[in-house]
């Protein structure tokens, strides 16, 4: 096992794309070393049910905000308690994928070392671009009884987050790891999801496209995607995605989806700009969906919209085929409008978000600053102060990784699109240019972004500052009105 994944690089050949101050030689050193251990070490569930292996994750977030080499190695220590071997039973160790037989070990918790040994070799052989392309995006690799492109975005896009991570730093073995991965995964939903396999069909006729902001409104506006009543509290996700995977809710959401085209999935500059509506959408998706009157909700399945988003740009930044590229944003879009449906069809309520405040402090009954005579301007007026790094700087040290992860992608999406001024965001206006495709989305701006930066560590804890961690997220599927009937702390 550590043969096939030691012979490929496991060193970080490119920064993040924080790339924070802080990050130093010692500290590359320390996440690469330990980034190795987990991949040898450690089976991508820690748990039978399929629960998420996070602490590589944590690991590359918490370097590239800044984290110290022995911060890093505390988190390791702390995560790494609750993983499991990468090898289940004694049993597994003699699984051997091939090209002839990968196809019957798809979906296979127990044969995940050994995919993780085939897509090292052929990692090591072709180049990641190439298997990526080959064992994901092929129209080979998607037929009924692989599906793997789904596979890649199923479990609320674990195995593309881990891909993702791979990509962006230029780490060979994580996405090894992230494609084995992919391949223990059983597909979820698969009959929402349509590829196009031509360059032709997949571009399609640019005039009838729609923003993303546009779909989400066409599923606002849909009868067929009324959420299922009554609600369920206690339901599981899984039941809750049920009924959209067949009859009339299941052939209305392939119809909205097919209304999402990309002119020329040759020009960076419109993938870019289809990278930006997907980061905007997923921010209000998570942060712009409560209610008036009511203390904010962080829904748990939500929040990885926002934490995957930021991997759109690196995964199509090192893919080849233009199908490919128009195909993972389909699939990205497809997943998104899925887990959005199974949380009761939140609605966009952009006045709520462009409420709160755009210079949030963390809590404290003392001053944060002692200001000298010298010093020009201060930061304890507003209109002079950065919330940034107070920020950034707590946030680093919150036990609970998707927090941190959430973070980034705000901190992310402020440095890419910080400038943009109310009205300008894509989709904010419809094909006529005048209605607004959702309430008060023509008010919001690039502010948003700190705007839920403060919403998060408000709701999941200034750990710096006095305040006890969160120990969860939201679960209550606030889409439906009788979610909100009790109040939640």
């Amino acid at each position: 096992m550590s043969n096939s994944v030691r012979s490929l690089s496991y060193k970080l050949s490119r920064p993040g794309q924080i790339n924070a101050p802080g990050i130093s030689q010692e500290s590359k050193q320390a996440v690469e070393s330990l980034l190795l251990t987990d991949a040898e070490k450690h089976h991508c569930f820690f748990n039978s049910s399929g629960f998420h292996n996070h602490l590589s994750h944590h690991l590359l977030v918490a370097y590239d905000l800044g984290a110290s080499p022995a911060h890093l190695k505390k988190i390791y220590e702390e995560e790494s308690k609750s993983q499991r071997a990468i090898i289940l039973e004694e049993r597994d160790a003699n699984i051997v994928v091939t090209d002839d037989n990968w196809i019957q070990y798809l979906g296979n918790q127990s044969a995940y070392a050994a995919f993780v040994k085939f897509f090292s070799e052929r990692i090591e052989r072709n180049g990641s671009t190439a298997v990526l392309e080959q064992y994901v995006f092929d129209e080979n690799a998607n037929t009924d009884e692989k599906r793997m492109l789904v596979c890649l975005m199923s479990g609320l896009f674990h195995p593309f987050i881990q891909v993702g991570h791979g990509v962006e730093f230029g780490d060979d073995t994580l996405i090894a790891t992230g494609l084995a991965q992919t391949a223990v995964h059983n597909p979820t939903a698969p009959e929402a999801y349509k590829f196009e396999y031509s360059l032709h069909n997949a571009s399609n006729d640019p005039k009838q496209s729609l923003t993303v902001l546009e779909i989400i409104r066409a599923v606002y506006d849909s009868e067929a995607l009324h959420p299922p009543m009554p609600y369920e509290p206690n339901a599981l996700y899984g039941a809750r995605l049920k009924p959209l995977t067949t009859g009339e809710r299941l052939t209305e959401i392939l119809k909205i989806t097919s209304q999402f085209h990309i002119a020329d999935p040759t020009s960076q500059t419109e993938l870019d700009s289809k990278i930006q509506e997907f980061v905007w959408a997923s921010v209000l998706l998570l942060f712009a969906t409560g209610r008036s009157g009511h203390k904010p909700r962080l829904d748990f399945f939500m929040m990885h919209f926002v934490t995957s988003s930021i991997w759109l740009h690196p995964l199509i930044g090192t893919l080849k085929s233009p199908v490919a590229k128009v195909n993972l944003l389909r699939a990205f879009l497809s997943t998104i409008l899925l887990a959005m449906l199974a949380r009761g069809r939140p609605r966009i309520n952009a006045q709520l978000l462009m409420s709160y405040t755009a210079t949030p402090r963390p809590p404290t009954t003392q001053p944060l600053f002692t200001l000298t005579r010298t010093a020009m301007g201060s930061p304890l007026d507003d209109a002079e102060y950065n919330p940034w790094p107070a920020i950034i700087s707590d946030s680093l040290y919150h036990p609970e990784a998707h927090a941190t992860k959430t973070l980034r992608t705000l901190i992310f999406a402020s440095q890419q699109y910080g400038t943009t001024a109310a009205g300008q965001v894509v989709g904010a206006y419809g094909k006529s240019g005048v209605q607004p495709t959702h309430d008060g989305i023509e008010k919001v701006d690039g502010t948003i972004f700190v705007r839920a930066a403060g919403v998060l560590m408000d709701y999941m804890g200034w750990v710096t500052h006095g305040q006890e961690a969160r120990p969860d997220w939201d679960r209550s599927a606030h889409g439906w009105d009788a979610a909100w009937d009790t109040e939640v702390d």
